[in-house]
């Protein structure tokens, strides 16, 4: 199987935005001091949940957000000082909190913590984690600034507090399949890659995986590699079937509805799918099976251009993804 590689330091992308434990060592591989932020509490509404991070260097330089943009400069000069000053801490920003210059225009109070202790061995396990694609919790006496990282299975954890306690959940990096061929494949596979979705391609046709892999994205069409692809999906994994030739969908499909996918996505029309559900229900498949197919695919009825028609898939999948909890 073939899988885009992750950068040990972030791209300018979304996904790497949101993600900030690898800028964070990247700092620190370069001998600078740095801080962990975490959203631990929430009164109100607000923009981000518990959970959601930024990553400060002692230098100012700083990754994520906690905001919608009005708190992370504070964030920033907060985090420098419990830097230099080596003490984590607990500070409340909007409502009750101390600060009256630092405004909230939703009317929020927020909690969070400022980490300046955690290890560079509760570092490089977390993000050992993150590469080899398994959820965990970093669970972190807040008192003691003292954190310990334990592996999760299929539950889906919550980022939450507990009295002296926060639970940050780290659901295993979300994954796109795609499986197929032609325009509408390519369309989707470019937007992924542009956001700095983990995807994997499988195509049998040579002009799409000539033009994926133009644009830098690896795809292969050997049977071997689809066993492999199919084989890896997981809770945290989306997969999408773009074949204009239906006959070759039933078994991929099957196979595809045996794994624990979140998501499975299909294209064509209303008529197309009432048959391929016909076949299935011939090879056995049953309707709790069947329910979980997405088809027609995506969010925009009847999408006509790849820009349409990709942009309605990939918010589909999301939409499922933040119901499943698999993305904040």
């Amino acid at each position: 199987m073939i899988v885009r590689s992750r950068q040990a330091a972030p791209s300018l992308n979304l996904v790497d935005e949101d993600d900030v434990l690898p800028m964070l060592r990247c700092w620190r591989r370069q001998g600078l001091r740095t801080a962990l932020v975490t959203l631990i509490g929430v009164e109100g509404g607000a923009p981000r949940q518990p959970g959601a991070q930024m990553a400060v260097a002692e230098d100012g330089q700083h990754v994520g957000y906690l905001s919608g943009g009005c708190l992370e400069q504070a964030v920033v000069l907060e985090a420098r000082d419990v830097i230099s000053r080596g003490e984590n801490r607990i500070v409340r920003y909007g409502k009750g909190s101390p600060y009256f210059d630092v405004r909230l225009p939703c009317g929020s109070g927020l909690d969070l913590y400022f980490d300046q202790a955690l290890s560079n061995a509760t570092l490089e396990a977390m993000l050992d984690l993150r590469h080899r694609r398994k959820s965990f919790v970093l669970t972190t006496v807040l008192s003691q600034g003292k954190s310990s990282v334990s592996l999760i299975g299929a539950e889906r954890a919550v980022s939450r507090r507990s009295d002296d306690i926060f639970v940050r959940s780290y659901p295993a990096p979300l994954r796109l399949a795609l499986i197929g061929n032609g325009p509408a494949l390519t369309g989707i596979a470019t937007l992924a890659g542009a956001a700095g979705i983990d995807t994997v391609i499988w195509s049998t046709d040579e002009t799409t995986r000539r033009q994926l892999m133009a644009i830098g994205m690896p795809c292969s069409g050997a049977q071997g590699d689809l066993d492999r692809v199919v084989e890896s999906l997981d809770g945290t994994s989306a997969a999408v079937m773009v074949f204009h030739d239906h006959d070759s969908e039933p078994d991929i499909l099957k196979r595809l509805l045996e794994t624990e996918c979140f998501y499975l996505g299909v294209l064509g029309s209303r008529a197309v799918h009432r048959a391929r559900l016909d076949t299935l229900r011939s090879m056995g498949v049953d309707a709790q099976a069947l329910n979980r197919i997405h088809a027609p695919v995506g969010l925009i009825s009847n999408a006509k251009s790849k820009v349409t028609f990709s942009f309605g898939v990939l918010a589909e999948m999301l939409a499922e993804a933040k119901a499943c909890n698999v993305v904040p």
